[in-house]
């Protein structure tokens, strides 16, 4: 029979603690390594039999995994929150953390996680970054509409970063500062027009090359940057059980508080991806308005229901119908939609 040791990592970003564990408990090694490579697989490979190693989702494990992986025949990824809910401590540091990770995975209670494939990986970089890009020109927009205000000027139309708004901005009577402070901020947003520009085109691309992303554009409000976005964030549909589940991956079920046999809904959890609850919120409002089944629906329950409530159940539909093309590999259709509840 082969022996495991069990490996905790509390992980950081320019180090790691790491505690080893044999199947009986006992600690066999406990040390903080630096984020090297070569060093990580130095200290794992004076373990004995197979390595088990255990690390707390965070931004920076890919890079962790790639590095040990080499000389760790398991390598599992866990929940923090849902680690933290089985084995709570008063007493909370780098070694006890690392310790606690060893003895669940000894106890075969890992509160699992799931781990993205590279494919994956790369997709949620690229996605991510068009959707950085989009918000820091909003900022940069923003800032320079602080500075109108600050000069006493409204402007006369609707977008100023456009042909007639730059030949309004051109002929305003702003102080020298303000002048300054104007066309540094038009220059940022024209350098981030073209960035964005240049990714959009690049997510546009790969969208060609992925059957996912033909069946996700047939969705109303998804094209190919919200395909690839939606892609990024899911990784492999295979993962989730039902069309709730994504759902709640998503933080789109409303979280519900159940006590002496009485049942009351709340709000949204919140947790998840917010990514991907942003985006299916952006395809809603763009789906309500051009698919007649998803605006029917919506004005339907917009009734009865607060109309950001009724938003939410609509990208919440529209995530159910995604999770359905890509479990069945099918287009969207627009007469199932309507007929459903």
């Amino acid at each position: 029979m082969k022996t495991v040791t069990h490996v905790g990592v509390d992980l950081h970003q320019r180090f790691c603690y790491l505690t080893a564990i044999d199947a009986s408990g006992k600690k066999l090694r406990q040390a903080q390594v630096v984020n090297e490579a070569e060093a990580l697989r130095a200290w794992l490979r004076q373990l004995p039999g197979e390595r088990q190693v255990v690390v707390e989702a965070s931004g920076f494990w890919p890079a962790f995994a790639r590095a040990v992986k080499p000389e760790a025949e398991r390598l599992v990824m866990v929940h923090p929150q849902r680690t933290r809910a089985i084995a709570a401590a008063r007493l909370k540091n780098d070694r006890v953390d690392s310790e606690t990770l060893a003895h669940l995975s000894r106890a075969d209670l890992l509160p699992e996680a799931w781990m993205a494939n590279e494919r994956t990986q790369q997709t949620r970089l690229l996605t991510r970054l068009r959707i950085t890009l989009g918000r820091q020109r909003a900022k940069a927009k923003n800032q320079m509409q602080v500075v109108l205000h600050q000069e006493g000027f409204l402007k006369p139309v609707a977008d100023v970063f456009g042909k007639k708004g730059r030949v309004w901005l051109a002929g305003l009577a702003l102080s020298p500062a303000g002048r300054v402070v104007v066309e540094v901020w038009l220059k940022v947003v024209d350098q981030m027009d073209a960035a964005i520009l240049e990714q959009t085109k690049a997510l546009e691309r790969m969208a060609k090359e992925d059957v996912r992303a033909r069946w996700l554009e047939t969705v109303p409000g998804i094209g190919p940057y919200s395909a690839m976005v939606i892609l990024g964030e899911v990784g492999e549909i295979e993962r989730f059980a039902s069309k709730r589940a994504l759902a709640s991956y998503a933080g789109l079920t409303p979280s519900v508080r159940e006590s002496e046999g009485k049942r009351k809904r709340g709000g949204i959890g919140h947790h998840g991806s917010g990514t991907l609850r942003w985006l299916m919120l952006q395809v809603a409002q763009v789906a309500c308005r051009h698919s007649p089944a998803a605006g029917a629906w919506y004005r339907r329950l917009k009734q009865r229901k607060p109309a950001q409530v009724a938003l939410i159940a609509l990208a919440r539909k529209l995530l159910t119908a995604v999770w359905a093309l890509l479990r069945h590999g099918a287009c969207f259709d627009e007469s199932v939609f309507a007929g459903q509840g």
